[in-house]
């Protein structure tokens, strides 16, 4: 089954969450390829001892490829990076505050793969959120990538959500699946204004003031707080890469 793993993480979360989740993830699926998108701080210096520690376990983890950014970006950006460097058009994407137990029975990749191979959906989410969450790159060419005018951390999920309604005219479906915990840490970078909970406020603002506007009567609502319809178009984000998969055979 080819699919590819995502996981966004940075330094303050390095030994508590990320390195955990990844050795579960190869205790489990040993040969799956991960993509590591390693965030900068917003405001301070790359720790050179986390860039040590992050590769040294990367380095000895088998079919693990990171990304190391020296400066805070964007959680769009990331998870498009991690997209597009990927190899498989289907992508599981991670935060990196899950865990996985690998002791069990019927462990969480065994019913994913599941899901996997009957959902008719080539986009889904996992136990109704966004922290756990499979993207097809052709889906993604189709509705936009995640905008990265969102340049903390923040409603690039229900952004995504409302313009892949409007592509498809249909919802994002959700699957159940177990043996994975969402810790939803309140750890975050110290170094950008916080709005709700670790969300930087200028998504939030962007979004509310910028890109849609509140109605009262239409519009969609989708994972907004109301209904809304867009105000701002969307960007034209990564053209290349539909010439790219086209013709990348042609090499």
């Amino acid at each position: 089954m080819n699919y590819s793993i995502v996981i966004t993480t940075f330094d303050k979360r390095f030994e508590a969450f990320f390195k955990p989740l990844l050795l579960s993830i190869k205790q489990l699926r040993p040969n799956i390829e991960v993509i590591v998108m390693v965030n900068g701080p917003a405001k301070a210096d790359f720790d050179p001892v986390f860039r040590s520690n992050a590769l040294d376990l990367m380095i000895s983890t088998p079919v693990v490829y990171p990304t190391i950014f020296p400066n805070f970006q964007s959680l769009a950006k990331l998870w498009n990076r991690g997209v597009l460097t990927s190899s498989n058009d289907r992508v599981l994407i991670l935060n990196d505050d899950l865990g996985i137990d690998p002791n069990v029975e019927n462990s969480f990749f065994d019913q994913f793969e599941a899901v996997l191979n009957y959902a008719s959906n080539k986009t889904f989410t996992i136990n109704g959120s966004f922290s756990h969450f499979v993207v097809s790159r052709e889906d993604l060419i189709k509705v936009g990538f995640f905008d990265e005018r969102l340049l903390g951390l923040g409603e690039e999920d229900g952004d995504f959500y409302w313009r892949y309604h409007e592509t498809f005219d249909v919802e994002i479906p959700s699957f159940e699946i177990g043996n994975i915990d969402n810790v939803h840490s309140d750890i975050t970078d110290g170094g950008y204004t916080k709005g709700i909970r670790t969300a930087a406020k200028f998504n939030r603002e962007f979004v509310k003031t910028k890109k849609y506007q509140d109605l009262w009567f239409g519009g969609y609502k989708g994972m907004f707080d109301k209904r809304v319809k867009k105000i701002l178009p969307d960007e034209n984000q990564y053209p290349s890469e539909v010439f790219y998969q086209a013709n990348k055979h042609l090499l």
